[in-house]
């Protein structure tokens, strides 16, 4: 499966105060990549929703070596491949005009069945998907430590602005979210983001994340109705 490779120009509503891209943009450029890719090769989101179906990201791993600023021009590059019968691995990679890796991402990703909100195996659901390719992220985050710090407690309500067009949150809101609610660590020394999506949330739901710091690390539990929603684990310079 060839690799997909497009030049992008960093606007200014993708960018912060200071100019440079907020983080919570990688993660949806990594999105519109997955798409545009998989619709390239017969697998997107009009192909399996035809067939009652869905692609859902289950966790991500990103890291942000540099942030673009704006006006900039990047070059986004990813492939996929099969990482196990129920998901497909994906990479996307982020460099400069003169070549130099300043973003990365490692995404695991699952077909749903629509009606039934259950896991559909790659085979069942008819995809040829290669093994996946090797993964482009230097490290993984250590292990978030028991030994921490709570850091405070934050209250929402998600609203309209928070929805895509599968009908529940999107998976940048949470990033957004932990970022404008995480007292005294700014985004721009944010390194290494590791996502887990447990439970999908919907319009008007309210969740509370719970904010726990130790050393450079921080993890943020996102909870409501009495579910999990999403962990995130970050490392900060």
């Amino acid at each position: 499966m060839e690799d997909l490779i497009l030049p992008h120009n960093v606007s200014s509503y993708e960018c912060g105060a200071d100019l440079l891209l907020k983080p919570e943009w990688y993660l949806l450029f990594c999105q519109e990549m997955a798409e545009l890719h998989a619709s390239r090769n017969k697998m997107g989101y009009d192909w399996v929703l035809e067939h009652g179906m869905i692609w859902v990201e289950v966790q991500g791993h990103f890291e942000l070596l540099r942030r673009p600023r704006w006006k900039e021009q990047v070059f986004l590059r990813t492939n996929t491949g099969q990482a196990s019968p129920l998901q497909a691995r994906r990479f996307v990679e982020m460099k400069d005009e003169r070549g130099e890796v300043i973003g990365r991402a490692d995404l695991m990703w699952a077909i749903i069945d629509i009606k039934t909100r259950r896991p559909v195996p790659l085979k069942r659901a008819e995809l040829s998907v290669p093994e996946a390719c090797p993964p482009s992220i230097t490290a993984e985050l250590p292990k978030f430590p028991e030994e921490s710090v709570e850091a405070g407690v934050a209250h929402l309500v998600t609203s309209r602005r928070d929805i895509d067009f599968n009908g529940h949150i999107n998976n940048s809101a949470y990033l957004t979210w932990v970022l404008d609610t995480m007292p005294g660590f700014p985004a721009t020394s944010l390194r290494r983001i590791h996502v887990a999506y447990k439970h999908e949330s919907m319009m008007g739901e309210p969740l509370s994340i719970v904010h726990r710091v130790a050393g450079t690390l921080s993890q943020h539990r996102i909870e409501g109705g009495g579910k999990l929603r999403a962990v995130l684990t970050m490392e900060w310079q």
